[in-house]
Parts: structure tokens; sequence; C-alpha cells
């Protein structure tokens, strides 16, 4: 099942929309015990870099064929041999993965829709105690370029609602993460 599309403009517009080391040092991967885990990966905007700095394994999902084959590349273009690409509706099937067997999912631009909650479960459920759920969207309080309509846009609210009762806890604040987006982390068994 396909969340609500907004259409993807052509890779190096879409890439220009953020500010990509920044979000990937806000990651801080290389202190993530485990595989990272990436649902929706698009053209591997954050799946090249972020594999880049982890010496784990990745796991890359995304609905569309397209998408998969051009993160394949980009990732081959890099010198990554640390990623698995995986072709799967994780809405309807699950990522597939053993049960606490992550340290990361990255949930980036993909919960603008109603089985929000079936990702945020699926992430709980693969991660390890003391692994991170990363979460990036798109505003609601500034005009973007791109993006879903603004009411199908999450924020903290809609967030920490979606995830009650499945043992995910806020990690620090919510942050903006310039320009167009926000950001917030999640972790598995650990109530700060």
């Amino acid at each position: 099942m396909k969340v609500f599309d907004s259409g993807m403009p052509d890779e190096a517009y879409w890439n220009s929309l953020f500010d990509i080391p920044t979000i990937v040092d806000w990651l801080n991967v290389r202190t993530t015990p485990g595989p990272i885990v990436e649902v929706g990966c698009g053209y591997g905007t954050f799946t090249v870099p972020v594999a880049t700095e982890t010496r784990g394994r990745f796991f890359a999902y995304d609905i569309e064929p397209a998408m998969l084959e051009q993160t394949r590349k980009n990732a081959t273009r890099a010198g990554l041999t640390n990623i698995r690409f995986e072709l799967r509706d994780v809405l309807e099937e699950g990522t597939g993965l053993k049960s606490e067997s992550a340290g990361m999912v990255l949930l980036f631009n993909i919960l603008h829709c109603d089985e929000r909650r079936i990702l945020l479960e699926e992430s709980a459920r693969v991660l390890t105690l003391g692994g991170i759920v990363a979460i990036i969207h798109w505003r609601k309080d500034i005009k973007t370029p791109r993006g879903p309509s603004i009411p199908t846009r999450p924020d903290e609210a809609a967030i920490v609602s979606a995830i009650g009762g499945l043992d995910l806890h806020l990690h620090g604040k919510s942050r903006i993460v310039k320009p167009y987006h926000w950001g917030i982390q999640l972790i598995k068994g650990i109530n700060k």
C-alpha cells in the first residue's frame, strides 16, 4: 500500500531540499549498534551517506522498483557493499526482519498516512532495547516547495499520539531541520 504520494521530482532537485550532512550528523550512526533500516529509501538520499558512516548492515526498503534501482546505482557508485535492497510493501508485509534485530529505523517523509501507527509498530518490533526511530518530515508551519498537503503532515503531537503502548519514547526534543523539515528521535524501552 503506497502512502499518499506527493510525487517525486528529479533526484538533484529532491536532494537539494535537505541539509544532508546536518541530518546525517544528527543521526549519530557511528554509535548505532546493529543494523540500520530505512523504510522508503527513494533515491538513496540518506541511504548512501548513512551507510557510508556505519560499518554495520543497512537495509533499504522501497515499494517502487525504480527508486530501489536508483538507490542501488548510487550505492554502487559510492563503493558500498553493506546495503541489502528490498522491494517490499512494508505497510502490508512488514520488513521481514527478526524482532529486536535493528539498532535504528529511519522513517523520512513517510508518515503522512493514516497507517503511520503500522510503520511505528514495525519499527518498535525490529528495534533492540535502546534502539532509535529517527523521523524527518516536512514542516507544517511554513510553506515548502514540495511535500504532501499540510493537513496530512505529522507534527510532534501526531507522532506522540501514534506511539502509545509501543514502548517508544521521545529521545531529546524535536528540532527544525532546515530548510523545510523537522525531526524527532524515539528510543525503545528507555523512558527519560
